[in-house]
C-alpha cells in the first residue's frame, strides 16, 4: 500500500503501522516507548500525528497504515500537543550532571524548543547501585515500560516490573527490594533498551567513535555483539545486542553484554618472551619464532600440540595443517577431548555426523524437550531462554540432572538419577516406547540398521530395574518416555551436556541417548532432533576444522581418496593413521613419546582431570611454546611464549552449536605486539619447515584469514560454497 507523510509517498507491507512508515521514511518523530527490535507499546505517547479526514491526533505506532493515507508530523496541532507531553513527561525528571542528559527524551525536547520543562519532579528516589555492571535511576524514568518488556518478554526472566499504582508507579523488583535482591541476572537487556538513562552502565559516559558487529567469544551459543569502541580506542563496557543474528536474535547474557573488557587486561602478554636462566625475557618476534621453530623441529617425531577452542575457524585450520603436513604427525586436538568428543564420536557412528541436527529455533517450536546433564541457565543462558519460550507456548519441559539447576523451577518433570547411571535410565525409557507402542516403526525401518539386535539388548531394562538402579520412580521414567515419544504438538528435542559426557562410559551415555532419539523417530522435522550443547565459542568450528586425532577437517577418514585429496592442494600427504589424543600425549610425557608441545589458547595444567599428573608430565617436556593472551598455569611453564590477539582484534569466523558459521570482525589493534594467531602459526611454520629441509612451497603465504578459509572450504565438503564474503 501506499501513503504519503510529510509530503512525502512511501510504500508499506500490509500490517505495517504509520510509524514503520515514518521510520522508513528517516523522520525524527518521537518514539520514546518503542524499542526499534521490538512491538510498541503504546505508553508515551510522543509520536502523535495529524491525519488528513480523521479527528483527533492518533500515536502513530499503533495506527495501521492504509492505502491512500495522508499523515503529517508537522501538523501545527501534532506539535503543539507533542510538545505538552514531552514537557510533562521531561517534568518527570531531576537533573544532575551525573546524569548528563537524558538520552531520548532529551533530543526529542530538544527538536520541539524545549530547554527546560515546565514542571518540577514529584518523586526523590536513591540510585540502586547494588548491581555490578549498572545502575538502576528512578529520578531518570519516565515509566515508558520498555524495560520491564525486555526482561519478561525477551528474557523470560522477569526481575523487573511497574510497581504500584497511579502516582506511586515506580520500576522495582519483587517486594519493592535492591536489584540485587531479585532474580536479575545482569544480562543488560534493560540498560540497553532504557530510553532516558535510568538504567545505565557503570562507566564514565565517552563519544563512541564507531560499532563493529561480531560473534560473543563465551560460550558455544554464538550470540551476534556489537562493540561500541571509544575515541580512546577501548572498548566500551557494555556492548549492544544485534537483532539481525539469527543464533540470539538481539538476546545476550552478562558475559556477552559486559565481558569483552578482558581484551584490556593490565596483564596480557603483549611482547613475545624467552626464559632463560634468569627468568622471562622479552625479545621480538624474529628471535622468539627462531627459538621456537628449533625446539619443535629438534623433536620431530615426538611432538603434540593442542588448538584453542576459543580461536578462529582459521586459526585451527592453520595449526592441524602445520601438525600433519611439517610435523608430520596427527597428534593434534583440543579440548572436545574433555567435553563433548564422547558425543562426536557416537554420533559420527550412529549419525555420520558430530554435529547437532536441529537449530535454535526447534527449541522454541518443540512440543517436548528433554534436558539432560546440562545447565543452559548458567552456560548457555540464551538457550535457556529459547527453553522458557518454549514452555510458554505450552511446550513440555523434562530435565534429568542428579543436581538441581534454575530449568528445574520451569520444568513438567525432574528426574533425578544416581550418577553414573544414564544407561540403564535410557535404555528403560526406550523399552517402555517399544513396549507401549510408541515407537516410530516407519522412520526404524527406513531410517535404521541393527535394530532387532538393540531391542533384544534392552531385555533387562525393565522399569523395575531401572528404578532399583537409578533411584527414579518407575513411573516418572515412563511418564518421560510417553512425552519425549509422543509432544503435544511437533517434535521433540533432546539437548544433554556434559553432565552425561564427562564420564568413563560418556560415549556409552551418548549412545544410549541416540538411540532413544531413534526409536522415538524425533529427528529430521521442524521442532526435533538432537543438540549436544557445546561448551565454548568455537569448540564446533575446532572440531570441524580438523584440530582433533582422530579425522581430517571435515571429520574426513584417513582413506586413501581423502589423503590424495589432500596430498593435492598442501602438496604433500598428512601421515595415514590417526593421532594420540590429548590425554596420551600427556601420558607420553612420561614416557618419553612426547619431548615437546605447543599450546595454542589451552591451558591443560587448569583443564586436565588429574592436575597433579599433568604438572609432572608437563614437567618433564624437554622443550613448550605456549601462544595465548594471559600467563597461566601452563604458560608459566613454557619456553617461548608467543602472544596472540584476542577475538575483537582480527578476522575470522567462529561455528556454534547449531553449525552456523558465523563472522568475527576486527574492532581494535592488537596491543603492543601481539599478533593474530594465524599469523603466527604460519610464520612458525615456515620456520619450522625451513629447519627441517621441508619445501613447503608457499603452503603458509597467506594474505589473511579470508583465503584461509577458503582453502579450508575446498577440503571440507560441508563447508563448500562458503566464503567470508557471503557470509559479509
Amino acid at each position: 500500500m501506499k501513503l504519503v507523510i510529510d509530503a512525502r509517498t512511501v510504500e508499506l507491507p500490509e500490517g505495517a503501522t504509520v510509524l514503520d512508515g515514518v521510520n522508513r521514511l528517516g523522520i525524527a518523530l518521537p518514539q520514546l516507548c518503542k524499542d526499534p527490535d521490538r512491538s510498541p507499546l503504546g505508553a508515551c505517547r510522543t509520536c502523535l500525528v495529524h491525519v488528513e479526514g480523521q479527528r483527533g491526533l492518533p500515536a502513530s505506532c499503533h495506527l495501521p497504515a492504509r492505502e491512500g493515507m495522508v499523515v503529517s508530523t508537522e501538523h501545527p496541532d501534532a506539535i503543539r500537543v507533542r510538545k505538552a507531553v514531552l514537557d510533562l513527561t521531561s517534568s518527570m525528571l531531576t537533573r544532575s550532571e551525573e546524569r548528563n542528559g537524558f538520552g531520548q527524551l532529551s533530543d526529542a525536547a530538544a527538536r520541539h524548543g524545549l530547554l527546560e520543562p515546565g514542571w518540577a519532579p514529584q518523586h526523590q528516589f536513591a540510585v540502586d547501585a547494588s548491581k555490578s555492571f549498572f545502575v538502576l535511576d528512578r529520578e531518570a524514568c519516565i515509566l515508558c515500560g520498555r524495560c520491564a518488556v525486555a526482561c519478561d518478554d525477551v528474557q523470560q526472566i522477569g526481575a523487573i516490573a511497574l510497581l504500584g499504582r497511579g502516582h506511586a508507579t515506580k520500576v522495582g523488583v519483587f517486594a519493592d527490594g535492591a536489584m540485587s535482591s531479585s532474580v536479575c541476572t545482569s544480562c543488560g537487556q534493560c540498560v540497553a533498551t532504557c530510553p532516558t538513562g535510568a538504567l545505565r552502565p557503570k562507566e564514565t559516559p565517552a563519544k563512541i567513535a564507531r560499532n563493529v558487529d561480531t560473534t560473543c567469544p563465551y560460550c558455544g551459543v554464538g550470540c551476534g555483539i556489537k562493540l561500541g569502541v571509544r575515541e580512546s580506542e577501548a572498548l566500551a563496557l557494555m556492548a549492544d545486542d544485534e537483532p539481525s543474528n539469527r543464533s540470539s536474535l538481539g538476546m545476550l547474557c552478562v558475559k556477552g553484554r559486559f565481558g569483552t573488557g578482558f581484551v584490556h587486561a593490565k596483564d596480557r602478554i603483549t611482547r613475545p618472551m624467552i626464559r632463560r636462566e634468569r627468568g622471562w625475557v622479552e625479545v621480538g618476534w624474529d628471535e622468539a619464532l627462531e627459538a621456537a621453530a628449533e625446539g619443535l623441529a629438534r623433536n620431530r617425531g615426538r611432538f603434540g600440540a593442542l588448538g584453542s577452542a576459543k580461536a578462529t575457524n582459521e586459526d585451527g585450520y592453520l595449526i592441524q595443517k602445520f601438525c600433519r603436513l611439517v610435523m608430520q604427525t596427527n597428534d593434534v586436538d583440543h579440548c572436545t577431548r574433555l567435553c563433548h568428543s564422547p558425543s562426536v564420536e557416537a554420533m559420527l557412528a550412529s549419525m555420520g555426523s558430530g554435529a547437532t541436527s536441529n537449530s535454535y529455533q526447534d527449541y522454541e517450536d518443540a512440543g517436548c524437550l528433554m534436558v539432560v546433564g546440562a545447565d543452559a541457565s548458567s552456560n548457555h543462558p540464551v538457550i535457556a531462554i529459547r527453553f522458557r519460550r518454549a514452555v510458554s507456548r505450552g511446550a513440555r519441559l523434562i530435565v534429568i540432572n542428579p543436581k538441581r539447576v534454575e530449568l528445574c523451577d520451569q520444568a513438567d518433570l525432574w528426574i533425578q538419577p544416581r550418577p553414573g547411571t544414564d544407561v540403564p535410565l535410557f535404555n528403560a525409557m526406550a523399552r517402555v516406547i517399544l513396549d507401549e507402542g510408541l515407537a516410530a516403526r516407519e522412520f526404524i525401518r527406513g531410517r535404521t540398521e541393527g535394530f532387532d539386535a538393540w531391542r533384544e539388548s534392552l531385555e533387562p531394562f525393565t522399569l523395575e530395574h531401572a528404578a532399583r538402579v537409578t533411584g527414579v520412580p518407575a513411573e516418572d521414567i515412563a511418564q518421560a518416555a510417553r512425552w519425549y515419544a509422543r509432544p503435544p504438538f511437533a517434535g521433540s528435542c533432546l539437548i544433554w551436556g556434559m553432565g552425561v559426557t564427562q564420564h568413563t562410559n560418556g560415549i556409552h551415555n551418548a549412545h544410549a541417548l541416540l538411540n532413544l532419539s531413534l526409536v522415538a523417530g524425533q529427528m529430521g522435522f521442524h521442532g526435533s532432533g538432537i543438540s549436544p550443547l557445546r561448551g565454548q565459542n568455537n569448540v564446533q568450528g575446532c572440531g570441524d576444522a580438523g584440530c582433533i586425532p582422530t579425522n581430517l577437517p571435515g571429520y574426513q577418514h584417513y582413506v586413501p581418496e581423502t589423503l590424495a585429496k589432500f596430498a593435492t592442494a598442501w602438496g604433500a600427504p598428512p601421515p595415514a593413521r590417526a593421532g594420540r589424543v590429548v590425554t596420551e600425549m600427556v601420558e607420553g610425557c612420561l614416557s618419553g613419546e612426547t619431548r615437546a608441545m605447543y599450546v595454542v589458547g589451552e591451558n591443560p595444567l587448569l583443564s586436565e582431570p588429574d592436575l597433579h599428573h599433568a604438572e609432572k608430565a608437563i614437567g618433564q617436556l624437554d622443550f613448550l611454546v605456549v601462544q595465548d593472551l594471559f600467563m597461566h598455569e601452563t604458560a608459566e611453564r613454557a619456553n617461548v611464549f608467543l602472544p596472540a590477539a584476542a577475538f575483537a582484534e582480527k578476522e575470522g569466523t567462529f561455528t556454534n552449536s547449531e553449525r552456523r558459521v558465523q563472522r568475527v570482525r576486527q574492532a581494535l589493534a592488537p596491543p603492543g605486539h601481539a599478533m593474530p594467531d594465524w599469523w603466527i602459526t604460519a610464520e612458525l611454520a615456515k620456520r619450522v619447515a625451513k629447519k627441517l629441509g621441508l619445501d613447503v612451497r608457499g603452503q603458509f603465504d597467506y594474505p589473511g584469514p579470508a583465503q584461509i578459509f577458503d582453502e579450508m572450504a575446498r577440503l571440507t565438503p560441508f563447508l563448500g560454497g562458503l566464503s567470508h564474503a557471503r557470509l559479509d
